[in-house]
Formats: structure tokens, C-alpha cells, sequence
């Protein structure tokens, strides 16, 4: 019982931490996704929650069924082969593009924090995500576990604050308008489903060669549930929080950033250091879902495909982050749905989850 619990426990820690990226972690998701729609981004978050805790438990279990050492096992398992081939393309595709963003990313805050030349940065920021990557998905997740806690804890009191001591917890920050040149999709449960869909792929890159760890049913139903608790409750408080600064939250490039700097110059600090810490977990669960796919499909050692791919990351990190998120994650989303449905559809039929 002890080890089920360690093992929940790990793997909700490390399901949370690869999704709770840069954009989870800045606000501009919430912002785009969720408090573009209103009061009916709320239900969203709440619809959002039980997806992300029910299928990220689904994840795990496909993962340790298939005995999986890589994402794309699942996508063929879950999809079938025909439309498996074009999501697992589309998805490689995505997890290149996000980490040659994040490694600029990380790039660009230590130039503006500590005056790291960009070059320099980038090349240090490849660097650490290559090395961790070598580790396998137990360095992966350790570094998850390690980061994961700091963050959630930042943007808990940082949220918590702006709401109490802004606002006193005004219960009519629910009566925000929707903001139609801000929505993502026509429909606010359509951006659920889309905003579900992205996250998971990109969650699954971790989850499915983890699933394969953990031995326990209920560590991984238990892990999938606590996984899906902590980012559905992020993206409540998130999501409040540029309601409570509407509108002014839905231009900003990182809403929460704006909010952190704008309580003390030192909690903007911290949060820039962290959102840097997001980052790199996101980087990580990018590299390692694109190292596996290289090593797979050209017999490469994993190490060497990842050296490879981080090094080509860092000669085309050159995107524009909310236009990113603006742009990319919706057309990923729109990719991947198929999967999302098929997962849920498995989940109901398949009697032998357990």
C-alpha cells in the first residue's frame, strides 16, 4: 500500500510537471483558452479536470499493458495504424517546435536576468535538456519532482494573493466578459476538448514509458487522478486570476509574470525563475518524446538522437511565445483530438484496464 501511494504520489507529481510547462505556468492558456469565454470558462476548467484525471490514468495503464518504452506505441495502439501514422508525424513535429521555443526561451530570460548572452544561453539551456534526457524517463521524472513542487507553490501564493488582497476574493470575478478577439475556438467545450488534447500528447511523451514503471494499479490510477486534481485546480486559480485583471491580463505576453512583478520586484524575480524551471520541463518532455521517436525509427542510441535534436533545436528557437500558444497549440489540438476520443472510447469499452 505504502509503495501504491509513493508511487501515486511520483507519478501525479511528474504528470503535472510536464504539463505544467511555460504556457500552463504563465497564464497565457488560461487566458486564451478559458477567460477569453467567461463565466463559461469555468465550466471549461471543470469539464478539463475530469478529462485530464480520468485519460491520464488511461495513459498509464495503455503504457504498462503495452509494456511501452516510447509515446508513439500508444498513438499506434490507441489510434489504429492509418491514423496513427499522421498523428505520430504531427506530434513529432510539435515536440521539435516546442523545444526549439523553450530552449529560446530560457535563452532569452537569463539574457534579461543575468546578462548570459544568448548564444551562450542557448546553447546551455540544449545542453542540460540533452544531458537530463540521457538519464531516461526516471531522470525526466525526477526532474519533474524537483521543479514541479516549487512552481505549483508559487503560482498558488501568488494567485491566492492577487485574488485575497487585489480583489477579497470577489465572487463576481465569474461575471467577466467573453472577450471573442482573444477565444481560441468558436465554442468554449470546443476549447476544452483542444486545450485536453495537446496537453495529454504532450503529457504522454512522460506518462506512457512511465506507466511501464509503476507497478500498482492504483499508483497509476491514483497518479492520473492526482495529476489531473493539480492541473485542473492550477488552471482554476490562473484563470481567475487574469479574470480579476481583465482586460488588461489578456494582452499581456505572460499574464502571471505581470501580476508577480506587479506585487514586489522580488516575487517577480522568484516567478521569472521559475517560469525559466517550466520551461525546462516542458524542453525535457519535448526532447524526450523526439529523442525516442529518432532512436526508434533510425536505430540511433537514444543519447545520440537527443544530442542531435537539441542541438538542432537551438539553431531554429526563434518563435514568438503567445503566438505560439495562439496559433500552434490550437492546430495541435485539432490534430490530436482523434486520440483524445479514441482513448476515452477504449476506456469505456476495454473491461481489462485492470
Amino acid at each position: 500500500m505504502r509503495r501504491a501511494l509513493a508511487d501515486a504520489v511520483r507519478t501525479g507529481a511528474t504528470y503535472a510537471g510536464t504539463v505544467v510547462g511555460a504556457g500552463f505556468a504563465s497564464g497565457q492558456e488560461s487566458a486564451q483558452f478559458f477567460a477569453s469565454f467567461g463565466q463559461a470558462g469555468l465550466a471549461g476548467i471543470a469539464v478539463a479536470t475530469v478529462l485530464f484525471a480520468w485519460l491520464g490514468g488511461r495513459l498509464l495503464e495503455v503504457g504498462y499493458r503495452l509494456k511501452a518504452t516510447a509515446y508513439h506505441q500508444a498513438i499506434y495502439y490507441v489510434c489504429g495504424r492509418r491514423a496513427a501514422v499522421v498523428i505520430d508525424a504531427v506530434t513529432a513535429a510539435f515536440l521539435f517546435v516546442m523545444l526549439a521555443v523553450m530552449v529560446a526561451g530560457m535563452a532569452t530570460v537569463t539574457r534579461e536576468l543575468i546578462g548570459l548572452p544568448f548564444a551562450a544561453g542557448l546553447a546551455l539551456a540544449g545542453a542540460a535538456a540533452a544531458v537530463t534526457v540521457t538519464g531516461g524517463v526516471r531522470w525526466v521524472a525526477a526532474a519533474n519532482m524537483a521543479i514541479a513542487p516549487l512552481l505549483v507553490v508559487c503560482i498558488v501564493a501568488i494567485s491566492m494573493y492577487s485574488l485575497i488582497f487585489y480583489h477579497g476574493a470577489d465572487p463576481w470575478l465569474s461575471a467577466t466578459p467573453p472577450t471573442a478577439i482573444s477565444q481560441i475556438a468558436p465554442h468554449w467545450l470546443l476549447a476544452t476538448v483542444l486545450y485536453v488534447s495537446y496537453n495529454l500528447m504532450v503529457g504522454a511523451t512522460v506518462l506512457v514509458p512511465l506507466g511501464n514503471t509503476v507497478p500498482h494499479f492504483a499508483g497509476r490510477a491514483g497518479g492520473g487522478a492526482l495529476g489531473g486534481l493539480i492541473l485542473g485546480g492550477l488552471a482554476a486559480l490562473l484563470t481567475l486570476v487574469v479574470m480579476a485583471h481583465f482586460p488588461h491580463s489578456l494582452v499581456q505576453e505572460v499574464p502571471l509574470l505581470e501580476v508577480a512583478g506587479g506585487q514586489h520586484p522580488l516575487v517577480g524575480a522568484i516567478y521569472t525563475l521559475l517560469l525559466v524551471a517550466a520551461m525546462f520541463t516542458t524542453a525535457l518532455a519535448s526532447l524526450y518524446g523526439c529523442a525516442g521517436k529518432m532512436a526508434t525509427a533510425t536505430g540511433l542510441r537514444p543519447a545520440f538522437a537527443a544530442a542531435v535534436i537539441a542541438a538542432a533545436a537551438m539553431v531554429c528557437g526563434q518563435f514568438g511565445f503567445a503566438n505560439l500558444i495562439r496559433v500552434l497549440f490550437p492546430v495541435f489540438g485539432y490534430a490530436t483530438v482523434w486520440f483524445t476520443i479514441r482513448l476515452a472510447w477504449l476506456s469505456f469499452r476495454d473491461s481489462r484496464w485492470r
